[in-house]
């Protein structure tokens, strides 16, 4: 419906190039959805799974929720958020640190990983 509407009023625009309330800066795009991609690795599952397993009374589910509501507050509050204009210098220095943080629990929690995998294939064998 939002698309047919947008199309009769002339308010679509494809591509990335023009958008409201966008920027059309592709590197940073990129990292912080790559950013966003590994931690919802991590987390077990992408933030609309969490919040769904929320719902269905999954305790560590509902914590992740509240960590993407505080996460999305402090964002904003602290100039972290993208407009327009582009990312902010502070959303840059945020991601990179993001990347930083994501591999170290990544390399931190490998021989947890393995580990149960390890004995997930003794037990089906």
């Amino acid at each position: 419906v939002a698309l047919i509407g947008n199309l009769i009023f002339g308010q679509f625009n494809l591509g990335f190039a023009n958008q409201p309330i966008a920027h059309s800066d592709g590197l940073w795009n990129f990292l912080g959805m790559a950013l966003a991609g590994w931690g919802a690795v991590l987390l077990g599952g992408c933030p609309l799974r969490q919040l769904i397993l929320a719902g269905e009374g999954n305790i560590d589910s509902a914590i992740t929720v509240f960590g993407l509501i505080a996460g999305a507050a402090i964002a904003h509050n602290f100039g972290l958020a993208s407009s327009a204009a582009g990312p902010t210098a502070n959303g840059k220095i945020a991601v990179l640190i993001g990347f930083a943080v994501l591999a170290v629990i990544s390399v931190l929690s490998r021989p947890a990983i393995v580990g149960k995998s390890r004995v997930e294939k003794s037990v089906s064998a």
